[in-house]
């Protein structure tokens, strides 16, 4: 298996000769290799829902989420956005589980509620993309 030094004097070379020396093309060229070596595992990613304000009992108002690396919220945003125009938890549950499968994730459990106050998190992972 190569060592660490070795996939750095690989990446150093294939930023100079394929990249141009644009950091910013090679970490999305990165980016990309790694989505496509995750596809077919089952890594999975925390669902952050930060309920709208009038959450409360009715689950009604602007609803964020964002897929991140643990439950916390901590680490990088893989993807992210904002559900509105729904009445009720089971209608809002639906409304993120649209919206996150649009950005390339599936849910694989059900939410789980009061980790954070007015807050849920489920756990998805990565769909394969369509070739």
């Amino acid at each position: 298996m190569p060592t660490y030094d070795a996939l750095l004097a690989f990446l150093r070379d294939y930023l100079e000769r394929d990249c141009g020396g644009d950091i910013h093309l090679l970490r999305s060229t990165v980016a990309t290799a790694v989505e496509e070596l995750e596809e077919g595992t089952d890594t999975l990613y925390a669902l952050v829902v930060a309920w709208g304000e009038d959450a409360g009992p009715g689950f009604q108002g602007p609803t964020r989420w964002k897929v991140v690396e643990s439950e916390t919220g901590d680490g990088p945003v893989f993807a992210a956005g904002t559900v509105t125009d729904f009445t009720g938890a089971d209608e809002g549950r639906a409304e993120v589980t649209r919206a996150v499968r649009e950005h390339g994730f599936e849910s694989v459990g059900a939410f789980l509620y009061g980790i954070v106050a007015g807050s849920s998190v489920a756990m998805v992972r990565r769909l394969p993309r369509v070739r």
